[in-house]
């Protein structure tokens, strides 16, 4: 990153910190805070048990997992009349699918159609927060997901994540991050981040890395349930331990309703951009489009997903859902285009106390298509078909109230939401039938 890139976040983080400074004192002085306060510390947990058929998997055979997904305790603290927030997650996938989810059309961390584990520590971001008059600022630091893009798919409707889960998040990151909301109706953040991504579930980060990489993004909210947020982010070298391979120029606009009344839970569109660079030449862009939303009818719930994303083909491995990383070479075998459908549909069951428990049925039909010519790698050939078609058969159990937002904090957070995760069921003492 040269200095012209470094100028904007660097600027942001340091003017941030006297106006942090002065909002604290003007609370310590008239003993009131203008940001939403957390009544009581929370912990959560959830996973989801499920059995993913895959047809065409591999060489025109179709293919059946049975896994635990999603295995995840999430803390929410606030002290200091919540000048003062810590969010922290932990993730067990590392345990429970060491060697992934079959996903078609995803990538990532050595892994193609099939979902990563995620990282033990997924989130762990302490905020300080302040206010004067209709200005809250806040300053934050530790891991977690960069002021760029959308929400972690984790607390999202979907069991199976999205195909542009690389393009549309960066998450897993050690970072400091400031952000300012202006108004009611606007808020600013910016970051700055180590950019590799993390070398396996448990690996610590390259700290001598941190702050190569930086992000910003402008939020507004022209309705309490209308959100619209506009980013971007350089990050250098994400497949790369040592700083060597090709830098990310990210982009993302997006638009999320939450209404507060009717049967529509949550709707989401967006748009996402990576361009891959070397040494500032641009190299091969991936682009993404994508719109879900979900319903609620007391306890059943309907959600529907539409994507189309575009992702690199790397060499296989001899495991045909591995590739290697970091890449052996700077040369990719192809670019791919996947349009993927999803429809999810889940029921409440009874559960006890703060414990809600919901079965589900979701169906994805994937296609691909080669976007570049000649085509040295074409993901028909592993699977026998340019069609594949997933059906997941689960339970998805829940612990405690999940956050309705994951990505988002201090001065950021401060904005339309859910008061639950979308699909999450209802715990309750007892359920209507």
């Amino acid at each position: 990153m040269n200095a012209r890139e470094r100028i904007v976040p660097t600027l942001v983080l340091v003017l941030l910190q006297p106006c942090v400074a002065r909002g604290a004192d003007a609370q310590a002085r008239d003993g009131r805070s203008t940001h939403t306060r957390a009544t009581r510390d929370s912990v959560s947990a959830m996973a989801t048990a499920l059995v993913t058929h895959v047809a065409p998997a591999v060489d025109g055979r179709a293919r059946t997992d049975a896994l635990l997904t999603q295995p995840m305790i999430a803390l929410r603290s606030s002290r200091a009349a919540s000048r003062l927030q810590l969010s922290a997650m932990l993730n067990f996938e590392h345990i429970t699918m060491p060697d992934g989810e079959p996903v078609a059309g995803i990538w990532g961390e050595g892994f193609i159609d099939r979902r990563h584990p995620h990282t033990l520590l997924h989130e762990a971001m302490l905020t300080a927060n302040a206010a004067r008059g209709a200005l809250r600022a806040s300053i934050g630091a530790g891991r977690g997901f960069a002021p760029f893009g959308t929400d972690d798919p984790m607390v999202r409707p979907f069991t199976k994540f999205p195909a542009n889960h690389h393009l549309a998040q960066v998450m897993e990151r050690v970072q400091v991050l400031s952000a300012v909301r202006v108004s009611r109706f606007a808020a600013v953040e910016a970051a700055l981040f180590n950019g590799d991504e993390p070398a396996s579930p448990t690996a610590a980060p390259q700290w001598k890395r941190f702050a190569d990489s930086h992000a910003e993004r402008l939020t507004i909210w022209p309705t309490r349930a209308l959100e619209v947020q506009g980013s971007m982010a350089w990050v250098r070298s994400p497949e790369f331990i040592r700083p060597d391979g090709l830098d990310h120029r990210k982009r993302s606009i997006s638009a999320r309703v939450t209404p507060q009344r009717g049967a529509l839970e949550y709707a989401l569109v967006e748009w996402a951009r990576t361009g891959e660079e070397y040494r500032g030449r641009p190299i091969v862009a991936y682009a993404s489009v994508l719109a879900e939303a979900s319903w609620r009818a007391r306890h059943w719930f309907f959600a529907a997903r539409g994507e189309q994303t575009t992702r690199p083909e790397d060499e296989r491995l001899l495991e045909p859902f591995r590739i290697s990383r970091p890449p052996n070479h700077l040369v990719i075998q192809g670019v791919t285009r996947w349009r993927i459908a999803t429809v999810h549909v889940a029921r409440d069951v009874p559960g006890v106390s703060r414990v809600g428990a919901g079965i589900f049925g979701e169906v994805s039909r994937a296609q691909s298509s080669p976007r570049l010519r000649p085509v040295l790698l074409d993901p028909r050939n592993i699977s026998g078909a340019d069609v594949a078609w997933h059906l997941t058969l689960g339970l998805r159990l829940s612990l405690g109230a999940m956050p309705a937002r994951i990505g988002r904090y201090g001065a950021a957070a401060c904005g339309a939401a859910t008061d639950r995760m979308p699909g999450m069921a209802h715990p309750s003492p007892a359920h209507d039938p």
